[in-house]
């Protein structure tokens, strides 16, 4: 008796969860978003896996993220036979979150600064090992009252170890940097820590890279009106040295 109504409750769970998925809340090539039966998650199905993906690897890196609190909640996976129809329930974060770009619409700044804090916490993935990709408008939430992005979908990311975790953190620092109007800085920067791992030195390369989104970290926004040369800021950081008091002549403050 108790493993007919194990099945019963299995067949009206699935009877639910197939209403929910034919009105979904958002939907790809390989996959489908729909609500849960359990209010308060979401289910992420997938519909065809592609060739050597496997769902739980997909799990495990946003379980990374969650922790850090720029992922939603995994409350758990589900597997099938050949990987159709695997589906994650994660947290709903609807009520708190909307879609980045569409709270930005047209106000550039806004949207750079989004840009910005996504670069920060991709950053801060990369020094957990993960490299997190495809930030397309669809994948990047924001805090309706805060403004702190949300990351979603880890579909496309993977494990990062030894050149690679130096390399990709000069990646999205370096893009944080050019959303900040730093292009300069950003191309010195990258071609500082590319010349150092061409040349094998994977400890030297991952401190530059590492200084380098410290001071990405203290960006709040994009810099306001001219922005000085990087020659003139690192000429600028060399004078500090000699004299504490030293101040920068120029109007605009580089905001590191």
């Amino acid at each position: 008796m108790r493993k007919a109504g194990e099945l019963i409750a299995q067949y009206l769970r699935e009877g639910k969860l197939a209403a929910n998925r034919s009105e979904p809340i958002g939907a790809g090539a390989y996959g489908v978003v729909y609500e849960s039966d359990v209010p308060g998650n979401v289910m992420k199905q997938q519909r065809d896996p592609a060739y050597g993906y496997d769902l739980e690897d997909e799990v495990n890196l946003q379980a990374i993220a969650a922790e850090m609190g720029i992922a939603p909640r995994v409350a758990g996976l589900e597997k099938f036979p050949g990987g159709i129809g695997d589906r994650i329930e994660m947290q709903d974060i609807r009520n708190n979150f909307e879609n980045a770009f569409e709270a930005g619409g047209v106000d550039v700044n806004k949207l750079r600064t989004t840009d910005i804090r996504t670069a920060q916490q991709l950053g801060q993935l990369a020094l957990k090992g993960v490299r997190l990709e495809d930030r397309n408008p669809a994948n990047v939430y924001q805090n309706k009252m805060t403004g702190r992005p949300m990351q979603l979908d880890f579909g496309i990311a993977g494990k990062l170890e030894g050149s690679e975790k130096a390399a990709w953190l000069t990646h999205v620092t370096a893009e944080g940097f050019e959303a900040a109007g730093l292009n300069e800085v950003a191309s010195i920067y990258r071609a500082t820590v590319m010349d150092l791992l061409e040349g094998g030195d994977v400890v030297d390369a991952m401190d530059v890279a590492k200084q380098g989104f410290s001071r990405l970290q203290k960006i709040k926004e994009p810099v306001k009106g001219r922005v000085p040369s990087a020659k003139t800021i690192l000429l600028e950081d060399a004078l500090k040295d000699f004299d504490p008091d030293y101040r920068k002549v120029d109007e605009i403050e580089i905001p590191f």
